[in-house]
């Protein structure tokens, strides 16, 4: 018989793969499509005109990204798709109370796959709706600066992994909620400095962009450490839980889980790094092809120009 419940939580009961949709992930989900339709549909017709001060907001960012709608559908499309996967039922059920490799699958997912997805695949102007010029700009801007996106970053990932923290919040949906919560938001804030969409917020670009996501792949080592080197199951609530899999221990199940933090988490955000790099160094012999620079020999056509005596002759 199908179960709904609000949101996922810890349970002494045996696992069972009967379906149980969360209500909570589908209020968020289909927000998420009814901003997107809205925007399609009206709110991208309505586009206001900049008076002065967003006139100078506008020119200290960096301006809309450059891409075309099809690959911010497609950017959606999967962002939408993975957010279900890290919210709704089974993963989520899975991570809240039975496995923790379960709930590490779904931080790397939505921390380093879905926020930046849907940070892409949000238009220029529909952040300006929802954020504006104002105090809230300035607060964004707050957030998109890295010396504060990686301290914010780190700690609460390192907080959200904590037994501490873990043991007692997932006990009820509205804890759960909270730890959920604080890492989705931690995803966001992690690619604010090179994703952001709104333009009055200046990205960073290039080798600075690289050096940024560089210093993150750091973060995922920091709450798997102690999961690594631990003898012991650490979480009381993956300890006690009923077994998902035969064999699969807690303390197998927490070694797997900071492998898949660590090494899973490093490996997609090293193929964020080399695509961007990739695109940048695409970028730039397409910035020296179109500027016409001179090539060997001082051509602008890539043919050697003639000496004096031979052009005499």
């Amino acid at each position: 018989m199908l179960a709904v419940g609000w949101w996922c939580s810890s349970s002494d009961r045996a696992w069972s793969w009967t379906p149980s949709p969360y209500v909570g992930a589908w209020v968020i989900l289909l927000g998420v499509i009814a901003t997107a339709a809205w925007w399609r549909v009206r709110g991208r017709h309505q586009e206001p005109r900049l008076d002065a001060r967003e006139a100078a907001a506008l020119e200290q960012g960096s301006g809309p990204y450059p891409s075309g709608g099809a690959s911010r559908a497609v950017a959606f499309a999967f962002g939408l798709v993975g957010l279900w996967a890290c919210l709704d039922w089974p993963l989520a059920a899975l991570g809240a109370g039975y496995l923790a490799t379960a709930q590490m699958t779904r931080q790397v997912l939505m921390v380093l796959v879905v926020a930046p997805l849907l940070l892409y695949a949000t238009p220029a102007g529909l952040a300006v709706r929802l954020v504006g010029w104002g105090r809230r700009l300035t607060v964004l801007r707050l957030a998109a600066r890295p010396i504060v996106a990686v301290p914010v970053a780190a700690a609460s990932l390192l907080a959200v992994n904590a037994p501490a923290l873990v043991d007692p919040l997932v006990r009820t949906p509205y804890g759960a909620f909270l730890l959920d919560g604080i890492w989705i938001v931690a995803g966001f804030v992690l690619w604010m400095p090179v994703q952001c969409p709104h333009p009055g917020v200046r990205r960073l670009v290039g080798p600075a962009a690289l050096a940024y996501l560089i210093l993150q792949s750091i973060v995922p080592v920091l709450p798997g450490f102690w999961m690594t080197w631990a003898d012991f199951p650490i979480y009381r609530v993956y300890e006690l839980a009923p077994r998902v899999v035969d064999g699969f221990d807690p303390v197998n199940d927490q070694q797997a889980a900071a492998a898949i933090l660590q090494v899973g988490g490093m490996v997609v955000l090293w193929l964020q790094i080399s695509f961007r790099f990739l695109r940048w160094g695409y970028a730039q012999m397409d910035e020296q092809r179109r500027s016409g620079r001179p090539g060997a020999g001082g051509s602008t056509d890539g043919k050697p120009i003639r000496g004096a005596a031979a052009g005499a002759s």
